[in-house]
């Protein structure tokens, strides 16, 4: 039976060591993403957003506590399995876009599914992907020949290549004007309300947050739900 939680962390900490003094910067978090929420992260700078973010989508591991992706203990993952896991069940966007800039807005969006798929069908799908964020005259185009707001949008096509439950954004909207910014979180409002995916995103705009489902807020570590 599929797990009704998209992610669950339980007493979560994540703690760096430097020059011997010991900072932690999640402290036992706990927390339950259902399936089908946008879930939006919030918290002054250095209160553990991100960091809580890359554990949850299995970009670091913790120090000490537990995480769950769809009924599917972290822990107990190999490095492939988690890698599978990764590659086929969650996307990812991130504030930089990540885009390999030798490589057109096409071939950025088709390379994660080359791995589980053929060129051609690759190819179709990243091409309908582009449609959908309206970028379909600029698929040919390097990153350097777009705007951020293009490039983010090429970024969110290439997180739904390979069809995953949940996307991870770690502030998508940070480098973005005010009008890219909402055709971001407009694209972000319907793959969560019309297709069902799970969105957990990581934001410092207040405005931001009348996308959400729900509102957490983390401060020094600690979380406190709005």
């Amino acid at each position: 039976m599929k797990s009704k939680a998209a992610v669950s962390i339980n007493k979560l900490v994540k703690e760096y060591e430097s020059s011997g003094n010991v900072t932690r910067a999640i402290n036992g978090v706990s927390l339950v993403i259902s399936f089908g929420e946008f879930l939006m992260v919030t918290g002054r700078n250095g209160s553990g957003k991100s960091t809580l973010m890359h554990l949850m989508a299995l970009l670091d591991d913790p120090t000490s506590g537990e995480i769950i992706i769809n009924g599917q203990r972290a822990s107990d993952l190999k490095e492939k399995e988690k890698f599978r896991l990764r590659l086929k069940e969650l996307g990812y966007i991130f504030q930089e876009y990540a885009l390999i800039q030798e490589l057109t807005a096409i071939e950025n969006v088709m390379l994660p599914a080359m791995m589980l798929t053929s060129h051609k069908n690759a190819k179709k799908k990243a091409e309908a992907l582009l449609k959908k964020v309206n970028l379909e005259n600029k698929m040919n185009r390097l990153p350097t020949q777009l705007s951020g707001g293009e490039q983010q949008r090429v970024a969110v096509a290439r997180s739904l290549i390979n069809d995953p439950k949940i996307i991870f954004a770690d502030e998508p909207t940070a480098n973005l004007d005010s009008f890219a910014s909402k055709d971001v979180l407009e694209i972000f409002k319907k793959l969560n309300r019309e297709d069902g995916i799970t969105i957990v995103m990581v934001t410092h705009e207040p405005e931001e947050l009348a996308y959400a489902t729900r509102v957490i807020n983390l401060r020094d570590g600690k979380l406190n739900e709005k």
